[in-house]
């Protein structure tokens, strides 16, 4: 904020801030095989069962319009081998390992939760965990929203500062955003934590998506008349 001399307009720069939140819309589930074991031909088989069981189980619920699971993906199952050594210093057999890796976007939480319950505690199974967040039309929503806000927050911290200077209405003059951050929530759990009765399915809430906007204005402000 600067004062020009007696009856030019005053300069006045401040920040405005705000956020828009909503909740999530979508999860979307990391999930892994792998297995270890000294037979390669065995780890690549139990590997292959077990990916195909979870990668069926999703294809059933798969609908890209109506879902409950509107997108999924699935990595190439790797096997590759390593000789670890003992704590005498002496290297041991060959031991095969393998992974693959896999991702499944839900609409219902229900039934993600009851999905969850039928595959995290299947042998070689990891669930990484669960990204939240919103469609693009809703995250454009939320930083028009935040936007608006934000701008309506700059002008009231000008117009309070022009009123303590004994200063007209204020008149914008530049405006500059130099940030938008949306903070999806990822909520890591682990597999066992899935492993659940048939009569206690998981039971998810969707975790609150939130868009902070941050912007930079400038305005102008004349002394009152007389």
């Amino acid at each position: 904020m600067s004062q020009n001399p007696e009856g030019s307009p005053v300069a006045i720069s401040v920040r405005g801030v705000a956020f828009a939140e909503t909740l999530a819309e979508r999860a979307t589930v990391a999930l892994s095989v792998g297995f270890d074991g000294a037979d390669r031909a065995d780890v690549r088989a139990r590997s292959t069962r077990v990916l195909a069981e979870c990668i069926d189980s999703i294809v059933q619920l798969h609908d890209a319009v109506d879902g409950p699971v509107v997108a999924w993906t699935a990595d190439d199952l790797q096997v590759w081998s390593e000789r670890p050594w003992n704590a005498e210093g002496m290297q041991l057999p060959l031991v095969y390992h393998s992974r693959a890796a896999s991702t499944a976007t839900f609409t219902d939480f229900t039934r993600l939760g009851l999905w969850l319950e039928s595959v995290a505690d299947r042998d070689g199974v990891t669930v990484g965990g669960i990204t939240w967040t919103v469609t693009d039309l809703t995250r454009r929503e939320l930083e028009a929203r935040a936007q608006r806000d934000a701008v309506a927050h700059a002008l009231d911290k000008a117009s309070v500062y022009a009123a303590s200077l004994g200063l007209g209405a204020v008149t914008p003059v530049g405006l500059s955003e130099p940030s938008i951050l949306a903070q999806p929530f990822a909520r890591q759990e682990d597999a066992r934590m899935f492993a659940m009765s048939a009569s206690a399915p998981v039971d998810f809430a969707p975790a609150p998506i939130r868009v902070d906007v941050e912007i930079h204005a400038k305005f102008t402000a004349s002394p009152l008349p007389g």
